[in-house]
C-alpha cells in the first residue's frame, strides 16, 4: 500500500520522503473504508526487524497532524520497544487498564505531537497470548474506539508468536510490513496465510526499506522551487486586488496607397473577313469536281469503231453458245450503233 524508506537517512529529504508515505498510507486506509470506516488497526510482520515500530510511529504522526486523534497501544508484551522510540515513558501500562486498575484516560500520555496519545505495557506480563484474547481487552479495544479517532496496535511479528493472530480477530484490519530484501517469499506467504485462518482481516501489506530516488526528485523540485520564490509577503486583508494594466492602443493603420494610373486601351485588332458558310463552300467543290472530270475526259483518246465484220462474227458466236446452252452475251451499246 505504501514504500517507506528507512535505511539510517535522516536528511530533510528522507524525513519529507517518510512523512509522505505515511500520508499516503493513511489516505489508502480511508479509501478502503469508505462504507465501513477502519478505525482499529494491528500493524505486524512476518520475522523480527522489518520495521513495523517505524511504520506504527509514523502512521500515527500522519493520523495526528491531519487533525484526527489517534491512540498507539504497545502490544508487544515481550519485547517493549515504541516507548523509547517516542521518547515518553508513563506510570501505568494496558495491564492495570484491562484489569481494571486505572482507568484509560489516566493511563495514556501525550506526545509531542498534538492529538498523538500512547499507552505503554507493563514488562514481564505473562502469557500475552491469553491477556490479548481475554473478554477485558476485547472490552478495552471498544473503549478505546469511542474516545479516539484511530486506535493502533504495535504487535508482535506473526511468524514468531501468535499474539498478532488474537489480537487481529478483534480489530477492523490488520497491516503486515514486508521490509525489501530482507525476508524470504516462503516466510511472507505462512504469515499471510496464519492471519486469514485466525479470521482476520489482512487489509495489506506495507513495503519498507525501499529505494524511491524517483519520489526524491519531486519532493527537493519543489523544495527548491519554494525556495527560489524567496519570502512570501503577507497581504492585509483589506487590501484590494490591483487594477489589471490597460492594453497598448493598437498600432495605427497604414494609409491607403493612390489608386494606379489606367493603363491605355489596347488597339482593336482589324476586322478580317467572314469565312464562306457551307453551302457556297459545297457548291465550288462541286464546280471545281466537274471542271476536274472535264479536263480528264478531253484528255483520253476516244476509242476507235470496230468494223462491221468483227462485229457480225460476235455476233453469231453468241446465238451459237445460246443455242448450245451456254451463256448468253448481250451485244454491247457500241454493236447496236
Amino acid at each position: 500500500m505504501a514504500i517507506f524508506n528507512n535505511r539510517g537517512n535522516q536528511t530533510e529529504d528522507a524525513q519529507r520522503s517518510v512523512g509522505n508515505a505515511a500520508k499516503t498510507l493513511l489516505a489508502n486506509i480511508r479509501f478502503m473504508g469508505v462504507d465501513n470506516p477502519i478505525r482499529t488497526i494491528a500493524i505486524t510482520s512476518s520475522v523480527p526487524s522489518e520495521g513495523k515500530t517505524f511504520v506504527t510511529r509514523n502512521l500515527a504522526m500522519a493520523i495526528a497532524t491531519s487533525g484526527k486523534s489517534v491512540l498507539l497501544v504497545e502490544c508487544d508484551l515481550r519485547r517493549r520497544s515504541m516507548a523509547n522510540s517516542l521518547g515518553v515513558h508513563g506510570r501505568n501500562g494496558i495491564y492495570s487498564v484491562i484489569s481494571g486498575q486505572v482507568p484509560l484516560a489516566d493511563a495514556v500520555v501525550k506526545t509531542q505531537v498534538r492529538g498523538f496519545y500512547f499507552l505503554d505495557a507493563e514488562p514481564h506480563i505473562p502469557n500475552p497470548s491469553d491477556v490479548l484474547g481475554s473478554r477485558h481487552f476485547a472490552h478495552f479495544v471498544r473503549e478505546a474506539r469511542e474516545s479516539y479517532d484511530y486506535v493502533l496496535f504495535d504487535t508482535p511479528p506473526v511468524g514468531t508468536f501468535v499474539d498478532a493472530a488474537v489480537l487481529g480477530a478483534q480489530v477492523d484490519a490488520v497491516y503486515m510490513v514486508v521490509r525489501e530484501h530482507f525476508v524470504r517469499k516462503a516466510e511472507v506467504v505462512e504469515a499471510a496465510e496464519q492471519l486469514r485462518h485466525s479470521n482476520c482481516n489482512l487489509a495489506g501489506v506495507i513495503m519498507n526499506c525501499c529505494e524511491t530516488k524517483h519520489n526524491d526528485y519531486y519532493y527537493r523540485y519543489y523544495k527548491d522551487e519554494d525556495k527560489a520564490e524567496g519570502p512570501k509577503l503577507q497581504v492585509a486583508a483589506t487590501e484590494q486586488r490591483p487594477a489589471r494594466p490597460e492594453r497598448p492602443a493598437r498600432r495605427p493603420e497604414p494609409a491607403e496607397a493612390p489608386n494606379p494610373p489606367e493603363r491605355p486601351a489596347r488597339p482593336q485588332k482589324a476586322a478580317t473577313s467572314q469565312k464562306p458558310d457551307d453551302t457556297s463552300a459545297f457548291l465550288n467543290m462541286a464546280r471545281a469536281s466537274r471542271e476536274a472530270a472535264g479536263r480528264v475526259a478531253n484528255a483520253v483518246p476516244a476509242r476507235p469503231a470496230r468494223p462491221a465484220a468483227a462485229q457480225a462474227q460476235q455476233g453469231r458466236r453468241g446465238s451459237k453458245q445460246a443455242a448450245q446452252g451456254g451463256v448468253y452475251i448481250p451485244k454491247s451499246y457500241d454493236d447496236e450503233a
